[in-house]
């Protein structure tokens, strides 16, 4: 199953993004875990991107099946980041989230679209564990 949904991009939007992640995912037991991955993945959007612009807006996906998940953040992004490499003083200020995505998601990609961007991590689990 898929479902996407589209919201301005303003940063009040997160809460409502994380909670309609969260009712996706309710029969996961990631659900958790992907809930705080697409915050960090919106918020990164949000903050560095035209989408966190006025009118601007982003779009969330979620895929779903039998023991996987995934959710995407798609943006106006130029598509042309790339994962910085911060040093241990630059991490005491931002670039955490990042990390965070890295050991919560099982895996994690980046892919240039047609209008942007779009940010993605995958989650597993035994079907018999949801």
């Amino acid at each position: 199953m898929q479902w996407t949904m589209t919201y301005p991009g303003l940063p009040s939007m997160v809460p409502a993004i994380r909670a309609w992640v969260r009712a996706m995912l309710t029969c996961s037991p990631r659900r958790d875990d992907a809930e705080l991955v697409i915050a960090e993945l919106v918020a990164n959007s949000l903050r560095h991107t035209p989408s966190g612009q006025p009118g601007g807006e982003v779009t969330v996906t979620v895929t779903v099946r039998d023991g996987w998940a995934r959710v995407t953040v798609a943006d106006s992004g130029p598509g042309d980041w790339e994962r910085p490499d911060l040093t241990p003083d630059e991490l005491e200020v931002y670039g955490r989230g990042l990390l965070i995505v890295d050991v919560v998601a099982d895996k994690v990609g980046h892919d240039v679209s047609q209008d942007g961007q779009v940010m993605w991590a995958e989650f597993e689990w035994r079907p018999t564990d949801g």
